[in-house]
């Protein structure tokens, strides 16, 4: 379990490596404090920004799910999967090379936003989610069934927006603690609920399994993200990211 969970790190470290690269290239945000409180900001963010914080949140989740992969914690690392699927997808969302007016107004919309949501003064009023999670399903979806139609592919083909929101609902039900996923922690001779994690059980190739498959997710978003933000010279300058790069291109 720890020499695969070790390999899956290996797997994490030129996609943090890509968050860095990004990172450097934006230039540093500035502290801001009122009387109530205050934090990080950027000047006048734009799409790269939007990329590199949901790229963070991304890769920090991961790093999360190993740390509690080790202890067995697996249905919290199911609420994170929920949370990589969600950020993953706004990346896309965003860079989604679909033409049409009405989608790249939707985009700009969005990021505008995101960051518009800047207080977290006591009584601020709480900001809704700036798009809807099956709106950004169905714009993704319709790209993908777009390629494989053209591609002659269609035949048979579940619809990419089912698929999209599929996961997102599966992943949901650990996230809301819905009846089956809590007493998925149930087992074990005699039976007893798992509070202290489930090492040793067959939970532990069913999470290494996951991890891999969404490691490859963001891996597949982040060549996305190096394509549409133009930034192959910056990926490519770097020996770590310009390997993971000529690996992950070619699979996409």
């Amino acid at each position: 379990m720890q020499i695969d969970l070790r390999k899956l790190e290996e797997r994490i470290l030129p996609l943090r490596r890509v968050v860095e690269l990004l990172d450097a290239s934006l230039g540093e945000p500035t502290m801001y404090r009122t009387e109530t409180s205050g934090g990080f900001r950027y000047e006048n963010p734009d799409v790269r920004h939007f990329c590199l914080l949901k790229a963070v949140r991304s890769v920090s989740a991961l790093n999360a799910a190993i740390c509690l992969a080790r202890e067995g914690y697996i249905q919290e690392i199911y609420v994170l999967i929920r949370t990589i699927a969600e950020f993953t997808t706004h990346i896309e969302f965003v860079l989604d090379p679909n033409e049409t007016e009405k989608h790249k107004e939707e985009a700009k919309r969005y990021v505008a936003s995101f960051f518009a949501d800047t207080l977290r003064e006591r009584g601020a009023a709480i900001v809704k989610a700036q798009i809807p999670q099956g709106f950004v399903h169905q714009s993704l979806g319709q790209t993908l069934d777009k390629m494989a139609e053209a591609r002659g592919e269609l035949e048979g083909r579940t619809p990419a927006a089912t698929l999209y929101s599929g996961v997102y609902r599966t992943y949901s039900s650990y996230v809301h603690g819905k009846y089956p996923e809590i007493m998925d922690l149930y087992g074990g001779r005699p039976g007893r609920f798992h509070l202290d994690g489930m090492s040793g059980t067959p939970k532990d190739a069913e999470i290494l399994e996951q991890l891999d498959t969404f490691i490859t997710t963001v891996s597949n978003t982040f060549v996305l993200l190096v394509n549409g933000l133009a930034i192959t010279a910056l990926v490519q300058s770097d020996p770590v990211t310009a390997l993971w790069y000529e690996k992950r291109f070619d699979n996409v």
